[in-house]
């Protein structure tokens, strides 16, 4: 497997994985294992960000994370060189919430260690956090949002796009726009848009803002926020009803097939994310990177499958202190 490399299914990809201050140990584990033995970095960016209000999105209480843990996590990518971009996506974020003391602790850290080979950045869905990240911490790139582009009503228009690609340094497409082809065509630099590939939620779903903004809400008030409402537009959506999911292609999930991605990736888009916010642990995740990255040959599967063995074989048992 030491030939890794030359056997990629898309050599160019970019690939940018969550998990960043939840899935940590194994995500790191992954890069190591995969630096080690094939000479080759999984990844190129970690997304995530530890729970609290400056977060959207990962609003879990189980996703509550110490100091030491935060810190800990935060030196370990930045000593192996993989550059974070932190997930800060509250599109309810106002001046008087920049005056948080992780956060900024958080964009601190970072934006002292960001250089031009690992240029840490900041997911951002709210014009508060945008003018005090540009403000304050201007050595940290900028990056608009899913939330952004769906909550301003953004979905479909080429002048969106444009708008915000002169603003900030990446865009993510909306994940609906990922299939409109028409749109994708049109944006001339394909550098500064990333594209996700895994998600799971409805193509084309109703209550996507109203999910999202629930979510911002929620943030501010974690155990106490009073989700009825939102529970029972979700109960009238549709996307929990599993038969419809797996056989009605209008509220099939928005993951894209593997001619779907080889579609994009002939179109000169190379940043690819893949989500990860719901899975209990780190190895959905990495079983989907290693499909995604692994050649479509006939042995393709026994490669997956050995490395994914291999992976889970190096394990040293964990001792409490981890």
């Amino acid at each position: 497997m030491t030939n890794l490399r030359n056997r990629l299914r898309w050599p160019e990809a970019e690939w940018d994985v969550s998990g960043a201050f939840a899935k940590d140990a194994v995500l790191l584990r992954f890069y190591d294992f995969c630096k080690k033995h094939l000479g080759y970095a999984p990844f190129a960016v970690v997304h995530g960000s530890p729970l609290f209000h400056w977060n959207c999105g990962r609003v879990l209480s189980m996703l509550q994370r110490s100091e030491h843990e935060i810190n800990t996590a935060a030196s370990e990518y930045v000593k192996r060189g993989i550059p974070v971009d932190l997930t800060f996506t509250n599109v309810n974020l106002k001046e008087a919430d920049m005056k948080d003391m992780l956060g900024n602790r958080l964009l601190r850290f970072f934006a002292e260690r960001s250089t031009p080979d690992m240029k840490h950045a900041v997911i951002i869905g709210s014009d508060a956090l945008y003018n005090h990240v540009k403000t304050n911490y201007p050595r940290l790139n900028t990056v608009s949002s899913i939330l952004r582009i769906t909550c301003d009503g953004g979905k479909g228009k080429l002048d969106s796009y444009l708008r915000l690609a002169e603003k900030y340094d990446k865009v993510m497409i909306h994940p609906d726009d990922v299939f409109n082809y028409g749109l994708l065509e049109k944006l001339e630099d394909k550098g500064r848009y990333e594209l996700i590939l895994n998600e799971y939620c409805m193509r084309n779903c109703p209550i996507r803002a109203f999910h999202y903004t629930t979510m911002a809400e929620q943030a501010f008030n974690i155990d106490g926020y009073d989700t009825s409402r939102f529970n029972k537009a979700l109960e009238r959506n549709g996307c929990r009803n599993l038969p419809a999911m797996l056989t009605d292609p209008k509220v099939g999930v928005a993951a894209l097939t593997t001619p779907e991605i080889q579609r994009l990736y002939d179109m000169g888009f190379r940043k690819f994310k893949l989500q990860g916010r719901a899975h209990p642990n780190a190895m959905p995740l990495i079983n989907d990177l290693l499909r995604f990255m692994l050649p479509e040959e006939q042995e393709a599967d026994s490669l997956w499958m050995g490395l994914g063995v291999a992976f889970l074989e190096s394990f040293t048992p964990i001792t409490p202190s981890e």
